[in-house]
């Protein structure tokens, strides 16, 4: 028997055509790939967190009872560290304040955990704090920047920082992906431990893919 091969296959060697036939089919269809961008968290993270007051904070009659309110966080940043097991260490630097106006920056290191879901949630929490510093930063400007004056370019963490329910303590958040792969996350503060008027923190942080270099990448959107 003889077989013609016309011009439109002439070009085709025989392995292409196999190789074109069995894709086609459900069978020989190729396995699918691994979803390298499920949600997940491990590495160093900065962040950087600002303030939202609830309602009770600017009700008529304080009603939350502002007034009689300890030492609130306004502004953070810092960094974090996940191990991919659930558990988190980080350092915070923020700015706090009273209803007088007593004004310290509070510089500490803490521990926590976290949880991720399936789909890009998950929650954290701010568990123990440790080597914590104040710096009274209602001293007048006699010195050059940072204020208050000091050496080295940090600031003089020397005073007496408060303590019990009026400083850094227990938080919880609740968290979602904003970048495929786990490099961005934006956060809300969830607890509000004791009631009354309260500020609660919210912000973002980004995954630092070379810390300390000068060449992160963490500014992922």
């Amino acid at each position: 028997m003889q077989i013609r091969v016309t011009s439109r296959w002439a070009g085709l060697t025989l392995s292409t055509v196999l190789a074109v036939a069995f894709t086609a089919l459900p069978g020989w269809a190729k396995p699918p790939k691994s979803d390298s961008s499920a949600p997940s968290i491990k590495g160093r993270y900065a962040f950087r967190m600002t303030p939202a007051k609830s309602f009770a904070a600017d009700a008529p009659a304080d009603p939350g009872g502002l007034a009689g309110e300890p030492r609130q966080d306004l502004l953070r940043v810092g960094f974090f560290v996940a191990d991919g097991a659930g558990g988190l260490t980080g350092h915070t630097i923020a700015t706090t304040d009273t209803n007088t106006g007593k004004t310290l920056v509070v510089t500490f290191d803490w521990a926590g955990k976290y949880i991720v879901n399936a789909d890009g949630t998950g929650f954290f929490s701010v568990d123990t704090v440790s080597n914590m510093m104040c710096a009274d930063m209602t001293l007048a400007h006699s010195g050059q920047t940072p204020h208050p004056a000091a050496a080295g370019g940090t600031p003089l963490l020397s005073t007496t920082c408060p303590t019990g329910a009026a400083i850094e303590g227990h938080e919880d958040y609740a968290f979602v992906f904003t970048n495929v792969g786990g490099k961005a996350l934006q956060f809300i503060e969830t607890d509000n431990d004791g009631g009354g008027a309260k500020i609660f923190l919210t912000g973002t942080a980004h995954k630092q893919e070379n810390p300390g270099n000068g060449n992160d990448s963490g500014n992922d959107q």
